[in-house]
């Protein structure tokens, strides 16, 4: 496994959707985990596999392919002391890069999960990959030699689709929820105004002004409407000043970072979860959160075209008006809350993930033992 950084312990939920997969995944297979740039460079023992640290910290430009080089190598090295059969990269650009390296090297196949901004180009927000040129390279060469592509959502597959990828690699292959982390409160928080959430970086692409303007209308029916925005970012405080204009400065509470672990009783606190990205590749918030019980209303990125109790759209009216319709339908409410904890156990739980992953590997390592002749030097 090939990802930018990594937890350094399994306490440090630095990603946390990656250790709760590699985890599981160690259960079955022998996993070794190489990470570019954090934490600090060295070797790193989680229960049942072991975790090799580049290093490589906030060093960028030229010396970004130091980095690359530098895993390639310890992928090899390890290769020869307990012999690889495929490596699996998360992300398509930097992971993407180094992984296709090494993968070439020790001639074993290549598998790269797209992450969020690898084939993504948003220009009012210069955002995503493909809009320069060295990630759209790097992109581009790990694709190319990927034998297999994993998608996050069918909004990704579709992008994979507009870039021309061959349909025969691309493989649509969720992040998976902890669903014993996540579960249902005992009891729903009392309805006498709606509580939403949305748990997500104060950055551009997440477009919390969207929210705002979804938050004054729904305020606007039910003053004292709530929302609960968890996360810290860049755009803080010209967010709170832009709550101020829209006179919504009473109905946010602001949670900044929530450890993982705490998570859950966020969502436990909230009726909806509001989705308001310019763009998603899954959106792994809104997949816990429906964990939890709550039903999700959203833009149309991502999963939540997919599993939104509603149609998915750009506007705030409609939105508004789909988070009223739900808090003011209880009956409708309760299904909805019960089919969202549902899809997510039947769809996108760890196990269900872990179980098409391993289909895949079986898949990619039969097709490489029928075309490749092996490397003596390397077995």
């Amino acid at each position: 496994m090939v990802v930018p950084g990594f937890s350094a312990h399994p306490g440090d939920w630095a990603i946390p959707a990656l250790q709760n997969l590699i985890v599981a995944l160690a259960g079955h297979h022998q996993v070794h985990l190489f990470s570019l740039r954090y934490p600090a460079k060295g070797t790193y023992r989680f229960g049942n596999f072991n975790h090799t640290a580049i290093g490589g910290g906030q060093q960028f430009g030229w010396r970004s392919a130091s980095i690359y080089s530098q895993t390639a190598r310890a992928i090899a090295q390890q290769h020869r002391r307990t012999p690889f059969d495929l490596v699996h990269a998360f992300w398509a650009d930097e992971p993407g890069l180094a992984a296709a390296l090494a993968a070439q090297f020790i001639r074993r196949p290549l598998v790269v999960r797209l992450g969020g901004w690898d084939l993504t180009n948003v220009p009012q927000i210069k955002y995503g990959a493909q809009r320069i040129l060295s990630r759209r390279l790097m992109v581009a060469y790990a694709l190319h030699r990927a034998a297999a592509i994993q998608a996050n959502s069918a909004y990704q597959v579709k992008q994979c689709e507009e870039q021309n990828l061959p349909p025969a690699k691309v493989h649509y292959i969720p992040a998976g929820v902890d669903i014993e982390r996540f579960q249902p409160p005992a009891e729903k928080p009392s309805f006498d105004a709606p509580k939403l959430v949305q748990a997500a970086s104060l950055i551009p692409v997440k477009n919390q002004a969207l929210l705002f303007e979804i938050v004054a209308q729904v305020a606007r029916r039910y003053p004292a409407t709530e929302l609960h925005l968890a996360g810290v970012g860049t755009l803080e405080s010209e967010l709170r000043a832009l709550a101020d204009r829209c006179n919504i400065t009473q109905n946010i509470v602001w949670h900044k970072k929530i450890a993982y672990p705490n998570i859950p009783q966020l969502y436990h606190n909230s009726h909806l979860y509001v989705q308001t990205s310019w763009h998603e590749s899954q959106g792994m918030a809104v997949l816990e959160a429906m964990a939890c019980g709550l039903p999700v209303v959203g833009t149309p990125v991502g999963v939540v075209p997919e599993v939104a109790c509603q149609p998915a759209a750009w506007s705030a009216d409609a939105l508004a008006a789909q988070i009223l319709s739900a808090f003011e339908d209880a009956n409708c409410y309760n299904v909805w809350s019960q089919q969202a904890r549902q899809t997510v156990m039947d769809r996108f739980s760890v196990p269900v993930v872990v179980g098409q992953l391993l289909r895949l590997y079986e898949e990619v390592v039969a097709n490489r033992s029928m075309l490749l002749p092996l490397r003596p030097d390397l077995e």
